[in-house]
């Protein structure tokens, strides 16, 4: 019923839940809206504040036939899309400085599906996938830039469910070269994305990025190694919230053994471990 739920909202809505795509598109303001290369968002860095909102619906999902009412009342608070539109607009700057030319989709951009394959539901995951695909044909990209890593796991997936599949798909972490660290008076600990750090290949990119930006990183193999460090809880929040809570509590707590300044590179891990000590995203400490 859930898997149904969320599938639906996407096909009405182009996201998992409501959400005015306004809120969505808002950071941008100068980029051309047609490319064969995209900057991609899929809302992600805009709305990670409100998975512990729609995290209390999922146990009445089945007694429910829309979540529309939802969209209405539930929002970013005002401090939260500023924070947000302030790292896109870095991401996009930085891209720019670095030479790179894309268009973005503002409102027609369509989210990724990344909680249907997160959540095992993957015939959906598979049939979204395809219609996704083929909106981005139909607009002549070729090129996708990703600025998180659950949208980077999602469309690296595509080519499971989608025959010919003809699309390159780049993290911005890959295309950054030159950044200057905003901080290099402190010590700071990477609590590291799952994704990017065991799946994607991609945890020595922003590691080097953040040395190059002069920036101090401590490590200890039982805290931030590969295989030891483990996850900031996010991914289970829909199942089961007060396990995610826990989860990213000690996290915390045993990142902060190390460093009380914690780095993360995706939206969602810092939702869920802002609330327990002093979080920022890696953009936010460097220029």
């Amino acid at each position: 019923m859930l898997g149904k739920l969320i599938y639906d909202n996407l096909q009405k809505y182009s996201f998992p839940y409501p959400i005015d795509k306004k809120i969505c598109a808002g950071w941008a303001k100068d980029l051309p809206s047609k490319g064969e290369t995209i900057l991609y968002t899929s809302c992600m860095y805009q709305t990670a504040s409100l998975s512990e909102v729609y995290s209390k619906f999922i146990p009445y999902a089945e007694k429910l036939s829309s979540l529309s009412f939802l969209g209405r009342f539930i929002k970013p608070s005002k401090d939260e899309i500023e924070r947000a539109y302030r790292i896109l607009n870095k991401i996009a700057q930085l891209l720019k400085r670095n030479g790179l030319n894309f268009a973005y989709l503002y409102e027609e951009e369509p989210y990724s599906g990344a909680i249907l394959l997160e959540l095992g539901y993957l015939d959906e995951f598979g049939q979204y996938a395809k219609s996704v695909y083929n909106f981005f044909k139909n607009k002549g990209i070729k090129r996708i830039i990703t600025v998180d890593p659950h949208t980077h796991n999602a469309l690296s997936r595509y080519n499971e469910f989608v025959e010919h599949f003809d699309l390159e798909i780049v993290s911005y972490l890959e295309l950054v070269k030159d950044v200057k660290g905003v901080n290099k008076e402190e010590n700071f600990v990477i609590h590291d994305s799952c994704l990017y750090s065991r799946f994607l290949n991609l945890r020595d990119a922003y590691r080097d990025l953040i040395r190059k930006a002069g920036i101090k990183i401590v490590e200890d193999e039982l805290i931030t190694g590969i295989d030891t460090s483990f996850c900031c809880g996010s991914p289970i929040k829909p199942i089961n919230p007060d396990l995610s809570d826990k989860i990213a509590k000690a996290r915390v707590e045993q990142l902060s053994k190390l460093s009380k300044n914690i780095i993360v590179v995706c939206p969602m891990c810092y939702a869920n471990l802002s609330k327990y000590g002093n979080v920022k995203d890696w953009i936010e400490v460097v220029e």
